[in-house]
């Protein structure tokens, strides 16, 4: 069943290495493509294990590494930022303007673990929405007040919000319902129906497929979306076509979504 259902769909979040305390085994290059193989997925977004636990910055050239191992299966790195401080960063911008050139397809921040508040990323959250990169963010790094107020100074930046439970699903309705430019991705996305909820109320657009791989079992992310009850094409659009439209630009080959290029 899964190999067929999950056919195009692309992994909006994995984490490359290891976590400490975690009893999923280490995720490195192979296992990503062993991932990608067995669900016949198009492609993933990765980011690194060490930016979130160890060193922000230095862990991009861990996501980057992967990615472009893997750029022929449509792999894609997503880097961290943190606010401009002496000796660890000069400039959001300058970063931004790295990940760039480097093919990098969206930004991460971690807020709550780093330790700073995420008004501080001004520089960065308009440098993204200039150059048309996702913002990705766990729902528990960052307050919902928070990230309605970047959505709202900055409606042109995508803002993806990850790992959002059961609990939240009313404030998540609130900020999908009065911002266009947020979507949800579904790693620990486990409310009864939910994804059925916001499909049958106009807002299938704003999910997108993840699992969480390095981070959680994957079969929870596929097991939903693919027993969804929702219908071919609705599938598809989630599994694969949001993130055609928010990292399929920003990559120096191809993404290929579905089979097509």
């Amino acid at each position: 069943m899964a190999d067929e259902a999950t056919t195009g769909w692309f992994d909006a979040r994995i984490v490359t290495g290891a976590h400490p305390s975690s009893l999923v085994p280490p995720t490195d290059r192979d296992a990503i493509a062993a991932h990608l193989d067995t669900y016949r997925m198009s492609g993933a977004l990765v980011s690194a294990m060490a930016s979130w636990l160890h060193d922000p910055l230095a862990g991009n050239a861990e996501a980057s590494s992967v990615a472009h191992s893997l750029a022929n299966r449509g792999v894609l790195a997503c880097w961290t930022a943190v606010p401009r401080t002496p000796g660890e960063l000069e400039s959001l911008e300058k970063l931004v303007d790295q990940a760039m050139a480097e093919g990098v397809a969206a930004f991460r921040v971690h807020p709550h673990s780093h330790g700073y508040s995420p008004a501080l990323l001004g520089d960065l959250y308009g440098a993204l929405e200039a150059n048309g990169l996702p913002l990705c963010v766990d729902a528990g790094e960052i307050g919902w007040t928070d990230i309605e107020a970047i959505a709202r100074r900055f409606a042109g930046l995508p803002i993806v919000v990850s790992s959002v439970g059961y609990r939240q699903l009313r404030s998540l309705w609130a900020v999908l319902s009065d911002h266009d430019n947020v979507f949800v991705d579904l790693v620990d996305f486990a409310a009864h129906q939910a994804i059925e909820w916001l499909a049958a109320n106009g807002l299938a657009d704003r999910l997108l497929f993840a699992t969480g791989l390095g981070l959680r079992d994957p079969g929870e992310c596929i097991m939903r979306l693919a027993w969804s009850g929702l219908d071919d094409d609705t599938v598809t659009r989630i599994g694969s076509g949001t993130a055609a439209r928010l990292f399929g630009a920003r990559r120096t080959g191809e993404l290929r979504v579905g089979g097509q290029s």
